[in-house]
């Protein structure tokens, strides 16, 4: 989003009220520190929310129809608005006793409509890059001057100029937000074996066919929507450790130390504890090193 074309400063003439929005925002966002690790992750799930990846085998913006695009935008509005605490007025937020609308984009500009730019309103301004995994959020006073010039589209929306992107205070700037959890896998693929019967066998050929490949619990959770205990079919004494064992593969648990250490043996040296992994012993050492965590119990960190 070319946070680096940015001129506004103490001198600029739209600071003092951009500021003031900054400070509230921050204030009730707990910190702009805060801010910029938090709205990352609300961008993720709106994001996750729209592609429904487990129905619909997608996991990138780019899948989505347009329809879906915008309900991206309305998805996160409310998200930040629950961050905030602030309620919804004449335009989508009230921050600091002012009217502020707020305007998302998966592409290159946004849509500011006219009701907003014919009084030089304030604007919130969040943007995606699903193809960087980063996000932006700014403030910008929506004059007719910072955006192009002519009529606008169909419903008189015009977009940011170039030389507006210069008015723009950014509180987020082109952060990184996590891919989507289903990312790197095969979703038709994954849409099949939920249809497996049995949790212990259908988490077991889903681990079979991804050996070596991290994945979050939600993967698993998704895997296993049938079971009342998803995460019991992963453990030994009626999950797919029980069949895998035979196969010398061992499902890693994050949540479990020993898991984590027999993690980093196999070259795994910071498996988060929402994550697990299938891993295949391929020498007698590996096999030696999966043998021994059999014999141990497993100590919940």
């Amino acid at each position: 989003m070319r946070s680096d074309l940015s001129t506004v400063d103490k001198d600029h003439p739209d600071y003092a009220l951009l500021s003031a929005l900054r400070d509230e925002i921050a204030k009730r966002a707990g910190g702009l520190s805060t801010l910029e690790e938090n709205f990352p992750l609300l961008v993720r799930d709106a994001v996750d929310f729209l592609l429904d990846s487990v129905r619909t085998a997608r996991t990138r913006v780019s899948e989505l129809d347009n329809v879906e695009k915008t309900f991206i935008g309305l998805k996160l509005e409310h998200f930040v608005r629950d961050m905030l605490d602030v309620p919804k007025g004449i335009r989508d937020l009230v921050v600091a006793g002012v009217d502020v609308d707020i305007k998302n984009t998966v592409q290159k500009n946004w849509s500011i409509p006219q009701e907003t730019y014919r009084s030089s309103e304030p604007c919130v301004l969040m943007a995606i890059d699903d193809d960087k995994y980063c996000c932006s959020l700014g403030l910008i006073i929506a004059k007719p001057e910072y955006l192009h010039k002519g009529a606008g589209n169909r419903d008189t929306k015009k977009g940011v100029s170039i030389d507006g992107f210069k008015h723009i205070m950014w509180l987020v700037a082109e952060q990184p937000f996590p891919a989507s959890r289903f990312a790197g896998l095969d979703m038709n693929r994954f849409r099949e074996l939920r249809k497996v019967k049995g949790g212990k066998e259908r988490a077991a050929q889903f681990f079979r066919e991804n050996l070596f490949k991290v994945v979050h619990r939600d993967v698993a959770r998704a895997l296993l929507f049938d079971q009342y205990d998803p995460m019991k079919r992963l453990r030994k004494n009626g999950g797919a450790p029980d069949v895998l064992s035979q196969e010398n593969i061992a499902v890693l648990i994050g949540t479990y130390l020993a898991d984590r250490r027999v993690a980093g043996e196999f070259g795994f040296g910071s498996l988060a504890r929402d994550e697990i992994v299938a891993v295949k012993a391929r020498s007698e050492e590996e096999i030696e090193v999966l043998r021994r965590n059999d014999m141990r119990a497993k100590d919940l960190s």
